[in-house]
């Protein structure tokens, strides 16, 4: 699993991708995975799991719902397609009552990739 950004270092969620970042040729279809670690006990967000997401320069074929895979720890997969040339991201954000705007974004870079292929 990727590294853990967010932006205050006493944070209630920490959020990591499977991917540091993701450079790959256009049309490439994959699997992002992302979990939330809730460093807290009393969320206080209306749905614990209430996360944003948003993208650009992908395509999201599907994705999972959130699966508990520890006591505090949660996992979600999304199916990707880079359909945009150039640099895009998968992003996620909460804001939060208690400790305010928190994310983290995945960067990706879409190649135009090898035209010899057939």
């Amino acid at each position: 699993w990727g590294v853990a950004i967010a932006s205050l270092p006493t944070l209630a969620c920490e959020f990591t991708f499977n991917y540091d970042r993701i450079e790959a040729p256009i049309g490439t279809v994959g699997e992002i995975g992302v979990r939330v670690e809730k460093t807290h006990k009393r969320c206080p967000m209306d749905d614990p799991l209430g996360y944003r997401f948003d993208w650009e320069g992908i395509q999201i074929l599907g994705e999972t719902g959130w699966e508990k895979i520890g006591p505090e720890l949660y996992e979600k997969w999304f199916q990707v397609s880079l359909s945009s040339i150039g640099e895009g991201f998968l992003r996620i954000s909460k804001d939060c009552s208690k400790e305010g705007y928190e994310e983290a974004v995945l960067s990706i870079t879409v190649t135009k990739g090898d035209e010899d292929r057939v």
